[in-house]
């Protein structure tokens, strides 16, 4: 029995692809280079990214 990422709730991956990244650039910047945020453009991007995951898998399970 393998790992399936549609039998998962829909909105776990998109999150995790959204949050885990920006935590990791947040404590990049903090510690390597002393700023306290992120650009407002990866900021967008790993929203849009997420959405497009989050579509795609509902997609997919309705597919199903």
């Amino acid at each position: 029995m393998g790992w399936d990422l549609l039998s998962l709730p829909w909105w776990m991956l998109p999150t995790v692809l959204f949050v885990l990244p920006m935590i990791v650039a947040l404590g990049v910047n903090r510690w390597r280079f002393h700023r306290a945020g992120v650009s407002q453009h990866l900021v967008l991007g790993l929203f849009v990214g997420a959405c497009w995951t989050a579509a795609l898998i509902v997609i997919l399970q309705q597919v199903r």
